[in-house]
């Protein structure tokens, strides 16, 4: 019984010397290229998962106009809007008591507060820039990923 494991023992040694004797060998890696492909891929999608949501829409900012239980002045002041700036669109939303509408939908900070300060030479009210959810054009969106100042 002492003979066997002594040469048990003698065998789990003489095996570990024998997978040290097989330094000099060299390992190749082969890369498929497509792994490259799909790294990009991943990547892209990781930086669009940053400033979209589910829906589509980007995080961005829209002028908030007007936060008023006075209905007639939503109306109103929504159609002077569309009407000296119909390039931009107009969101009137209820929430009880109060109409809230904001303008715009900008990626930028900046370009908000440029469009609110024309804004406020035609309106006499008090205008805030506002974090939101935007929807923004294809064009819009391939620049914003491409990392483009417009």
């Amino acid at each position: 019984m002492k003979v066997i494991k002594v040469l048990t023992v003698l065998l789990f040694q003489l095996a570990g010397l024998n997978s040290f004797a097989q330094t000099n060998e060299s390992t190749v890696l082969v890369k498929d290229s497509r792994i490259d492909v799909l790294v990009k891929k991943q990547s892209e999608i990781n930086k669009v998962a940053g400033l979209k949501n589910l829906r589509g829409e980007y995080k961005g900012y829209r002028i908030m106009i007007l936060n008023s239980k006075d209905r007639e002045l939503a109306y109103k002041t929504r159609s002077e809007i569309l009407r000296y700036y119909p390039q931009y669109n107009v969101y009137l939303g209820y929430q009880s008591p109060y109409y809230k509408m904001k303008m715009g939908d900008f990626i930028k900070k900046e370009d908000a507060e440029k469009v609110k300060k024309d804004l406020s030479t035609l309106l006499k009210l008090n205008l805030y820039v506002v974090n939101d959810m935007v929807k923004i054009t294809p064009a819009e969106e391939e620049k914003l990923l491409k990392g483009e100042d417009n």
